[in-house]
């Protein structure tokens, strides 16, 4: 309590405007009774005196002490009540010469009356000031926790008072901030993963350029036609390892939220016709052939650029997984709410349990092929839904898979 009255400075003003209120109303009181008090006894001394003037002159022989004794005299006088009532004098406004122990009494009944209001009044804004700072402590404490990091805590009361809208709000605010700080535990933990997937996709290749290097190096009469294969094996490995900088340098630009998307009204024909040509190469060499089925007039809202980066991905994954003389196939599909594009690829397929995974970072699934790093339909699938969009997976085992991406149109958002 001691504490507490020392830390309100508040508390302590009221105390002091409390007694000061209390002092000034029994000094308004006592003047108060006094002047009435000062009037009845006027009052009264005038209704005796003139009541006294007319007896002594119906009454010469009477002695002035006689007529004194008789005013002072104690008892009833029924009779004489009973007149006075009868002419609207009433035992409220009885002539009395004896007024002073009356208002005496009266004057330390009001003050003790008054004293016992005040206080209690006093009192009460005491005790509820004290237990409005204890509250006041508990949540500067309960907010002290939030800074250190504690979560834990909660506030189980919700009384109809000033202070439950402010500890409704305080709830909030720590809920959001214990969200914010498992957020930025899973980012830790997911960076941490992340920088120990690269580091091992850019340690290998690079184990593998310092061998053949080595290798070139303490063979100075090694052969020209091996000498070639070596160089050409690093070429392919430091392209890999740029490949791999280049797309974990977008997931990052991604992830931190830097890339800004150009919206623009593109033909989805022509898009599936730019990856096509990005990726003859490819198919060529694993002997796949590419199947464009989009029917003139398809149009989509995105960015050109970033969405065939993330198709392409996608059409390369399906290139890789295709058998040498296969073939997959580009479809474009539009309805008055979403316009879809599908890469379908005949394949040996995923299980259940793959296609959960397959949009994981540097997941590899079993039949993929040595460079392959499990980053590209990741980053696909990250481009794509952050342009209004989503990719599914559909596939069966020995079928083939089916990867479709739905972009909904404005105004089915």
């Amino acid at each position: 309590m001691t504490g507490v009255w020392t830390r309100n400075k508040n508390l302590k003003e009221l105390t002091v405007s409390c007694l000061v209120l209390m002092l000034g109303s029994i000094l308004i009181l006592n003047f108060y009774l006094n002047f009435r008090f000062s009037r009845m006894n006027e009052e009264s001394h005038m209704a005796a005196a003139r009541l006294l003037e007319q007896v002594m002159a119906r009454y010469p022989d009477v002695e002035e002490q006689e007529w004194i004794a008789l005013l002072n005299q104690e008892g009833e006088a029924l009779k004489g009540d009973e007149l006075l009532t009868r002419y609207g004098i009433f035992r409220d406004q009885a002539l009395s010469v004896d007024l002073a122990g009356q208002q005496r009494s009266l004057r330390r009944w009001a003050t003790l009356l008054m004293v016992l209001v005040s206080g209690g009044t006093a009192a009460f804004l005491v005790c509820y000031l004290k237990g409005r700072q204890r509250q006041i402590d508990h949540l500067a404490e309960y907010i002290r926790s939030v800074q250190r990091g504690d979560y834990s805590l909660e506030i189980d009361t919700n009384d109809v008072d000033e202070l439950s809208g402010l500890k409704n709000e305080l709830y909030k605010v720590t809920v959001t901030l214990r969200e914010s700080a498992e957020r930025a535990c899973g980012q830790k933990k997911a960076l941490a993963d992340s920088v120990s997937d690269i580091s091992h996709q850019l340690k290998t290749p690079l184990t593998s350029v310092m061998i053949l290097l080595d290798n070139l190096t303490d063979s100075p009469n090694m052969g020209e036609e091996t000498r070639q294969k070596f160089l050409g094996e690093i070429t392919n490995q430091l392209s890999r390892v740029s490949w791999l900088a280049a797309v974990m340098l977008k997931l990052s630009r991604l992830d931190a939220g830097v890339v800004e998307f150009h919206r623009q009204r593109l033909n989805v024909g022509q898009l599936l016709e730019q990856v096509a040509e990005r990726l003859e190469i490819l198919a060529e060499w694993k002997q796949v052939g590419l199947e464009l089925r989009a029917k003139p007039g398809i149009f989509l809202t995105g960015d050109e650029s970033w969405l065939a980066e993330a198709l392409s991905n996608i059409v390369k994954n399906a290139i890789e997984h295709s058998p040498s003389g296969g073939r997959v196939v580009l479809t474009a599909e539009d309805n008055a709410v979403y316009t879809a594009i599908s890469v379908r690829d005949f394949g040996q397929g995923m299980t259940p349990e793959e296609q959960k995974y397959i949009f994981q970072r540097f997941y590899r699934s079993p039949y993929a092929g040595e460079d392959s790093t499990g980053i590209g339909l990741s980053l696909a699938k990250e481009i794509i839904e952050r342009q209004n969009g989503y990719l599914t997976v559909t596939s069966k085992p020995g079928e083939g898979t089916l990867m479709r991406m739905r972009f909904l149109k404005q105004g089915a958002e």
